[in-house]
Formats: structure tokens, C-alpha cells, sequence
């Protein structure tokens, strides 16, 4: 397992070095404001598309009105709340039993129903979608290249499939769309994604859920037991828990103005709403 582990990252390493090397470098801001150097927004969406249809044409989408709508409308009462409001913002449910989650350009948000059967409760989901969000605040002049480094990386995890299968290619897509601009902007990866902690925080309490589900799920992938590491491996990879994160998370909860708020974690509606995907992997 570990050797297997070992090479997953070397592929999604040179896949990411790869990338880096093909891609002009600008300065970007992380308002969502068009600066020189971005594309346009409607680039931007094709952009995503390109990434959503190669992720769909590796994964089936777990279509389930129920579950389909259940995700769909959490996703979009979060994402009321988010600044850039010039996307539209998609959710989608695919069928794997790794527990991941990822965006893509242009407002394209991904979860597994292996994510699904691993929560508690629909604040937990909620944060991990309102994290996809806040890393869709931030755009990316890299993107300027277009679909020429985008058209590499579906070449690049057309590659991983025979090694991994479909999921490696999902792994590869998801951190190269979020790390894609790590030597464009100001800050490094690890701090980018705490300011996507923060905002996550925000959203969260603005839609009524209550934001210590954001530490509690945290807590709950570093207490994972070990027949359950390896299934969380790539998304751990591209969302690692660090002390920093954790330390930073907490100090953005202690400054949460929550007084006089009435928030939820729903934890039955979840139980009720996800019975279908949790009883597929009971064994």
C-alpha cells in the first residue's frame, strides 16, 4: 500500500510539474475582479467544462433525484453567499467509494458518495462543499493558457488510468485545478487554502449551519482508523491537514460572531436524505 501511495503522488507530482512548466506566470488578486492576464468568464467556463466532461466521462454520476437535489440545494444556499456571484455554481454526486471532493473553473463542484457515507451530518457536507466555494474565490491568470495545459492534463490522466484507474485521473484533475496558480499568486498553496477555511467558516453560518462542524470534520479525518486512510489518500493529498490549518481554523472559529444565531447540523435530515448511498456500502 505504501509503495502504491508512493507512486500516486509521484504521477500527480509530475503532472503538476508539468503543468507549472507550460503556463505563463501573472500576478492575480483573489477579489474575483477581471485583472489583466485572466481570461473572461465565459473562457473560464468553458475551461471547467472541459475539466467536467472529462471527470464525467470516467465517473458515472450517482443520479438518484433524491440525493442528486439534496446535494444541489445545499450547494446553492452556500453558494448565495459567496462573493463571485458572476459563475453559476454546479454540484454533482459521483459514484466511488473514496471519500473525496473537488472544484474545477468556472463554478464546478464534485463529491463522492464515499464522502457521503463517511459524514455525520449535513453541516459537515456543507463544509465540505462551502470549502470548494472558497477556493473558487480565487481565480487563476494561469488559466490564460487555456485549453492547451487543460487539454495536457486530460492527456496526463488519460495515462494514470491504466495504473490506477478512473479515480487517478480525477485525483490529477482536481490538484492540478486548484493548485494551478501557486507561483502566480502572492501566497502558497497552504495559505490559500486557509483563506478557503475562512471563507467556508463564513458561508457556513450565513446558510445556518453551525461552523464546528468544519473543526469536527477535520478531527475526523485525523482520528480515521487505518482501513479507512487509504480511501481519503487523495484528498488528503490535495486538502492536507496541517497543524498550520488546524491552528488557523481555530482561531478563525474563535472570532465567529455566533451570538443570537440559530444554527443546525441537521443530523437526521442527512440520516433520512443519504439512507440509499450509506446502505450501498454496508457490509
Amino acid at each position: 500500500m505504501a509503495k502504491l501511495f508512493r507512486i500516486k503522488s509521484t504521477v500527480l507530482l509530475l503532472t503538476c510539474l508539468f503543468y507549472f512548466s507550460s503556463c505563463v506566470s501573472n500576478h492575480s488578486n483573489s477579489s474575483g475582479n477581471v485583472d489583466e492576464g485572466f481570461v473572461s468568464i465565459s473562457e473560464e467556463i468553458q475551461i471547467g467544462q472541459q475539466i467536467h466532461q472529462q471527470i464525467t466521462s470516467e465517473f458515472y454520476l450517482y443520479t438518484e433525484p433524491k440525493a442528486r437535489e439534496y446535494i444541489e440545494s445545499i450547494g446553492q444556499k452556500l453558494a448565495a453567499a459567496a462573493e463571485r456571484q458572476e459563475i453559476e455554481y454546479h454540484f454533482f454526486l459521483l459514484y466511488s467509494n473514496k471519500i473525496h471532493a473537488t472544484s474545477a473553473p468556472g463554478g464546478f463542484v464534485y463529491v463522492t458518495t464515499g464522502m457521503l457515507n463517511f459524514l455525520d451530518n449535513e453541516a459537515q457536507l456543507a463544509a465540505v462543499l462551502a470549502h470548494e466555494i472558497g477556493e473558487l474565490q480565487y481565480r487563476d491568470p494561469r488559466l490564460s493558457e487555456k485549453r492547451k495545459a487543460w487539454h495536457e492534463i486530460s492527456r496526463a490522466g488519460a495515462g494514470i488510468a491504466p495504473a490506477f484507474g478512473p479515480f487517478g485521473i480525477l485525483a490529477a484533475i482536481g490538484f492540478v485545478a486548484v493548485h494551478a496558480a501557486t507561483s502566480a499568486v502572492p501566497e502558497d498553496p497552504a495559505k490559500r487554502m486557509v483563506k478557503a477555511d475562512s471563507l467556508a467558516l463564513d458561508y457556513l453560518i450565513e446558510s445556518g449551519y453551525d461552523p464546528q462542524a468544519m473543526l469536527d470534520l477535520m478531527g475526523k479525518f485525523l482520528r480515521a482508523d487505518s482501513k479507512t486512510l487509504p480511501y481519503f489518500y487523495d484528498y488528503y493529498q490535495n486538502r492536507p491537514i496541517s497543524q498550520e490549518r488546524m491552528d488557523n481554523l481555530e482561531e478563525s472559529f474563535a472570532k465567529t460572531p455566533l451570538e443570537g444565531k440559530s444554527l443546525t447540523t441537521n443530523y437526521h435530515v442527512y440520516q433520512e436524505q443519504t439512507k440509499g448511498i450509506r446502505e450501498i456500502y454496508k457490509t
